[in-house]
């Protein structure tokens, strides 16, 4: 992607001018009309100036247009002076309350300020566009200094870990934390981007200015906020890295065309979680690196929602493939594939021939053998095959056949098997009964869903091989380095119109993961308080998830919906209906349970997440969560 505010003064998006903020006339103005924030339905809070009190209520005048209103005192929360406007910190307001957070990111961001402090932590507010705040001057810029000597960056908190690392001997770790489409994933590759070029280990130079201890972990915030487009990457052939480094910074690209996919938030949503750990010796140059991925949404592979896309490289393989290719690879048009149900759903601002081709060149990078692409690519026609294959009820019985077996024909060359020992599969497998195994024919909801479901197990085989791949290439030497710096990058929360069972591992994680913040940020500090003798009023942010937590994850007394949901798999008569019944029965009661009657929509049952209220409309659907081999 183009940069287009390449030629901007990137020093706008990263300093205030604090002669210009605080303006003594707007200091006066502030103390004069006692301004405060009140709750506001449009736009959360809203300034007003305190006029008469009487008792447990306020009049106020709204600072906008100077309507007067009159709320109980309870729900006033104070101003910080002007002097505090845009701080980068927000540990340093006066006022530390809600409203004041709020403002304060708000006033930053349309300033073009996406980064701020909070503590211990960063918080990101996405702007969907491209910034001119990721080229080497800007890492150059922030090398070697301490937090408090850059404004707010990513590349400030990937300094602190590394020189952490270096002066500790302590692995780090950064977590990003966030809604879908907030920008995690954007902002590992920063990180990335930013430690492949400080510690690229084929530069003769090495800087030992360690700077003070950095915080361990580090957490960033991250927060979606418009919908323009996605936040850019910066060109990264520009940074002087060597072959290792390289290839580190090209895994990004390959693991995204097969584990990103278009939703109806995010043009790119990561739909897999990854822990990225790179190592360093003891001088701080990088020696390897290795990438643990978990919760791959296979179900996408085989069916979307409504303006939503599966993962990119199926529609990168068929808009990109040349005439040769396409020969080899047996591939047809968008609307001859029935797992690409919603046709060539498009990428506003994005070419996905051009992105196939990009995709193509970080494999040549990451030093794939052309047999090895092209073998890839016919795993990726083979899933597409998959769902054309129809099977029919025969004729008097259950037994399902399958008429014409072109599309198998198809299926078998791509992936090297028997057609007739497929088929065979199909419809008659052979299952053990005793010591001795039987063929038995299957139905045609059976044989359905075993394709189905050989298709997302064929997928998730693939994305796990190229995991393994991309590892071996970034750890070539085995070395297991003197210290390590780890980023994780999980799919982020999000409620969809169709929740399914990953929808509820993907919000179950962001809950755990969102219980570490709140313990790091919260419990962790006031316990330093108690220890250091510093005055201090207990404060219930009502950030206790563990309720919810434990409907998910409760293994008995009573069971939660996991442990309900595997134990309902072993059954081979189970239903949706079945499930849900154990789920009432069991879990009916919880106060962040919502039971079918309570709900007015067609959802089964609902889980309230830190985050909000998550509908399951189809009871995760049991069917669909069995291992192809197993609990069946």
């Amino acid at each position: 992607m183009s940069n287009r505010s390449g030629q901007e003064d990137p020093e706008r998006y990263l300093f205030v001018d604090r002669a210009v903020v605080y303006n003594p006339a707007t200091q006066a103005d502030w103390t004069a009309k006692k301004l405060v924030w009140i709750p506001s339905e449009r736009n959360g809070f809203e300034a007003a100036s305190i006029r008469e009190e009487r008792g447990e209520e306020v009049q106020l005048e709204l600072a906008e247009n100077g309507k007067k209103v009159v709320i109980n005192k309870d729900d006033i929360q104070k101003m910080n002076p002007p002097k505090f406007s845009k701080v980068e910190d927000m540990a340093e307001l006066t006022c530390l309350n809600e409203a004041s957070v709020l403002h304060n990111l708000k006033d930053r961001y349309y300033s073009g300020l996406i980064y701020t402090y909070s503590g211990l932590f960063c918080v990101v507010i996405n702007p969907y566009k491209n910034l001119p705040i990721y080229s080497e001057n800007i890492i150059e810029m922030y090398r070697g200094k301490k937090r408090h000597e850059m404004p707010p960056h990513i590349y400030a908190i990937s300094e602190s870990a590394y020189r952490c690392m270096l002066q500790d001997r302590e692995d780090q770790s950064i977590l990003c934390t966030g809604e879908s489409g907030a920008g995690k994933t954007e902002n590992t590759k920063k990180v990335i981007q930013y430690l492949a070029h400080v510690a690229s280990s084929h530069k003769g130079r090495k800087d030992h200015n360690i700077p003070v201890r950095a915080s361990l972990p580090t957490l960033l915030l991250l927060y979606p906020w418009s919908s323009m487009s996605l936040l850019s990457s910066p060109l990264l052939s520009s940074l002087i890295v060597g072959e290792l480094e390289r290839q580190l910074l090209q895994a990004n690209p390959i693991l995204e065309s097969f584990g990103n996919a278009k939703t109806v938030k995010n043009d790119n949503s990561s739909r897999f979680g990854k822990f990225i750990r790179i190592n360093f010796d003891v001088t701080g140059y990088i020696v390897g690196a290795n990438i643990e991925t978990y919760l791959l949404e296979k179900s996408r592979a085989i069916r979307q929602a409504k303006d939503e896309r599966t993962f990119h490289i199926f529609y990168r393989l068929l808009a990109g493939a040349g005439e040769h290719l396409r020969t080899d690879l047996l591939l047809e048009g968008f609307s001859n594939y029935r797992f690409l149900s919603n046709g060539n759903v498009t990428i506003p601002g994005q070419q996905d021939k051009d992105n196939f081709q990009e995709t193509l060149d970080a494999m040549h990078i990451m030093s794939f053998s052309h047999e090895e692409i092209v073998c890839m690519l016919k795993v990726v026609s083979a899933v597409l095959q998959f769902g054309n294959i129809i099977f029919k009820k025969e004729r008097n019985t259950d037994q399902a056949s399958m008429p014409e077996n072109t599309v198998a024909q198809k299926l078998c060359h791509l992936l090297g098997m028997n057609v007739m020992e497929f088929t065979r599969a199909m419809l008659t497998p052979r299952i053990k009964v005793g010591r001795d195994y039987v063929q038995k024919a299957q139905t045609k909801e059976q044989a359905d869903f075993a394709v189905e479901a050989l298709a997302k197990a064929t997928y998730e085989r693939l994305f796990r091989w190229l995991v393994h791949r991309i590892n071996k290439a970034l750890d070539r030497t085995k070395r297991q380095g003197a210290s390590f710096i780890g980023i994780l990058d999980i799919a982020g929360f999000e409620i969809f119109e169709l929740n399914s069972f990953e929808q509820l591992c993907i919000n179950y994680t962001n809950e755990k993961l969102q219980q570490l913040f709140n313990h790091t940020m919260f419990i962790l500090e006031q316990e330093e308080y108690q220890r250091e003798g510093i005055e201090w009023s207990f404060i219930d942010f009502g950030l206790d998830l563990q309720p919810c937590i434990d409907l998910i994850e409760r293994p008995t007394n009573p069971p939660g919906i996991l442990a309900l949901l595997d134990e309902e798999c072993w059954f081979p008569k189970a239903t949706d209906k079945t499930f849900i019944d154990k789920v009432l029965q069991e879990q009916g009661t919880h106060t962040k349970f919502q039971k079918p009657r309570q709900l007015k929509d067609k959802a089964d049952f609902c889980i309230f997440h830190y985050a909000g209220k998550v509908c399951i409309p189809d009871a995760l659907q049991c069917g669909s969560v069995r291992p192809l081999s197993g609990k069946r």
